[in-house]
């Protein structure tokens, strides 16, 4: 019988994972956006982002509880005052050791695809920020990116609306 908290937990680290893999997915839409340059999409990501981000603070909160439930309930000491998720896989059964583990492990490579493409689009933005730059300086005198209007009257320069807004990277 797994202990109440182990099985807390392990649906916890679940719960996670689920949420880093649209966090994930979200960064391959980022992707899209910084290469087609298109700065309201990427804005829009970013706060869904912010979102799903903000579930996973209260999440890590709740974790850090259990754990540290776990360890009173079990009367566990360790030489570090944390108590890490190995030190509750090694204390419990055979079958739950397993389950616990397996979602630790499937929790931690969803995070390594996560840190790989978020640094993959931080590059690419940096990439794509060197263009902009090097695009306005050489356009610098142009009316149109001054006033965002041409000689004819008409609205100009729309291209140009992805530099000038902040990127929440």
């Amino acid at each position: 019988q797994m202990h109440q908290a182990v099985l807390k937990l392990k649906n916890l680290l679940n719960v996670e994972k689920d949420i880093y893999l649209q966090i994930f997915n979200i960064e391959e839409e980022k992707c899209e956006a910084i290469i087609k340059k298109s700065g309201k999409v990427l804005e829009e990501l970013s706060v869904s982002q912010e979102r799903l981000l903000n579930k996973i603070e209260s999440l890590e909160k709740e974790r850090i509880k259990l754990m540290e439930e776990y360890k009173k309930h079990r009367n566990m000491h360790f030489h570090g005052s944390e108590i890490t998720l190995q030190d509750i896989i090694d204390s419990v059964d055979a079958a739950s050791a397993s389950s616990l583990k397996q979602a630790g492990v499937e929790l931690k490579n969803v995070l390594l695809k996560v840190k790989n493409i978020q640094d993959v689009n931080s590059q690419l933005l940096k990439d794509n920020m060197e263009f902009y730059d090097i695009l306005i300086s050489g356009l610098k005198n142009s009316s149109t990116l001054r006033s965002g209007y041409g000689s004819d009257g008409k609205e100009k320069g729309r291209v140009f609306n992805p530099v000038l807004f902040n990127i929440k990277a």
